[in-house]
């Protein structure tokens, strides 16, 4: 049936001219063909909504209550099926302000997440690996429609990321960070440890001691450590690293006097 035709029945069943679609309508791919005729004549010619504009206005209750429901039901599709029908290819799930019933539920869900961010970071964005920390923040998962992948992973960047590129990068690296991470003992010392020996490229804490400077902190943002740690102060900063080479030397003495006992 050709397109012109199929517009003029689906106008008829809007205007109420007849009460429903034609028996066998929607049978098979020509029938598909025929929604994706209707779906493109409702949204753009009927509703005047630009294609680049359809992720934002477009919700099911629009495209149901232009009788696209029952023959959507056909084909066992969503809203976004229908869409996508009409749009191969177009547009993706998360773009849209309302998402599949259930697209992030369970462990597909998640992995839909997964894709989605890395999606968006490397294909949308073409966000630099090293950049990914200082760019992937609450503002990013807003921005980008992923507000549903941001709660999978507890509303947290770094979670979300750590999901995307397992164990590349640390916690501290990110803007955000549960206050906590600042008072916990363990977090700090490895916080601190890779600070000082990896990005500052310290031999020891002796050198640590004489070299670290306030600004140090600034350079690698990692300001709220130097604020909740250690209070903005460096007499702070300089005090954990003399305890870190009292037990570091604790623990020399301890292994050679382990190696006494031994040979003895």
């Amino acid at each position: 049936m050709r397109q012109e035709r199929v517009l003029e029945i689906y106008q008829d069943v809007l205007e109420g001219k007849v009460k429903r679609f034609p028996n066998n309508f929607f049978f098979g791919e020509e029938g598909k063909k025929y929604m994706k005729y209707m779906t493109c004549y409702l949204l753009e010619e009927r509703l005047l909504i630009p294609i680049d504009e359809i992720p934002f206005r477009v919700k099911a209750s629009i495209l149901w209550s232009y009788r696209l429901k029952s023959p959507a039901l056909i084909y066992g599709w969503n809203y976004y099926d229908v869409i996508e029908n009409a749009y191969p290819g177009r547009f993706k799930p998360w773009e849209f302000q309302q998402v599949p019933h259930k697209y992030w539920f369970g462990e597909e869900g998640r992995n839909r997440a997964i894709k989605a961010i890395k999606y968006v970071i490397e294909n949308e964005l073409n966000i630099p690996l090293e950049e990914v920390p200082s760019q992937v923040n609450h503002h990013f998962f807003k921005k980008y429609n992923l507000n549903g992948v941001f709660n999978i992973f507890g509303q947290s960047p770094f979670q979300a990321i750590q999901a995307v590129y397992p164990d590349v990068f640390k916690l501290w690296h990110f803007a955000h960070v549960p206050l906590n991470c600042w008072k916990d003992e363990e977090s700090i010392q490895a916080i601190m440890d890779y600070f000082l020996f990896e990005q500052l490229g310290f031999s020891s804490y002796e050198e640590a001691l004489v070299r670290v400077r306030k600004q140090d902190f600034f350079d690698y943002q990692l300001t709220g450590l130097f604020q909740m740690a250690f209070g903005s102060r460096m007499q702070k900063v300089k005090e954990w690293i003399r305890i870190g080479m009292k037990c570091k030397e604790k623990q020399i003495e301890e292994s050679n006097n382990c190696i006494i006992i031994s040979k003895c």
